[in-house]
C-alpha cells in the first residue's frame, strides 16, 4: 500500500523537525569555514536546482580539493544532496549538489 502525497510531506517536515530539534549548535560550528562558504553558495540556488563544482567555484574561489573536502562533510551533515555517487565531473568528486532543506534552516537558524 503506498501512502498519500500528503502524509508523506508531513513525514518528511517531522524528520526536518526531528533534526534541528536535535541539531547541536557547537557541532555545527565545527565545520571548517570551507564548507559553510560553500553551503552559502548552494543557498544561492534556487531551491532543487543542483549546483556542478566550478559553479561553487565561482561563486566561493576555493579549490577543487577544498569543495569536494567540504561536499564529504555537509553530504554526512545531511546538509547537501548529491544523487549521483557514481557520476563525477574531474576535477570534483561529485557531478552537482543541491543543498537540502535541513541545510538551509541550519543556514537560517544559526548561520
Amino acid at each position: 500500500m503506498q501512502l498519500p502525497f500528503y502524509f508523506k510531506t508531513v513525514l518528511g517536515i517531522v524528520r526536518y523537525l526531528i533534526l534541528i530539534s536535535d541539531f547541536n549548535l557547537d557541532e555545527y560550528n565545527m565545520i571548517d569555514m570551507d564548507a559553510k562558504k560553500v553551503l552559502e553558495a548552494l543557498s544561492e540556488f534556487n531551491r532543487g536546482e543542483f549546483a556542478r563544482g566550478d559553479q561553487i567555484h565561482k561563486k566561493t574561489g576555493l579549490l577543487p580539493e577544498t569543495i569536494n573536502g567540504s561536499i564529504r562533510v555537509l553530504e554526512k551533515s545531511l546538509m547537501v544532496d548529491n544523487p549521483s555517487y557514481s557520476e563525477k565531473l574531474s576535477p570534483y568528486d561529485f557531478y552537482a549538489v543541491t543543498i537540502t532543506e535541513f541545510g538551509r534552516q541550519v543556514l537560517e537558524q544559526f548561520g
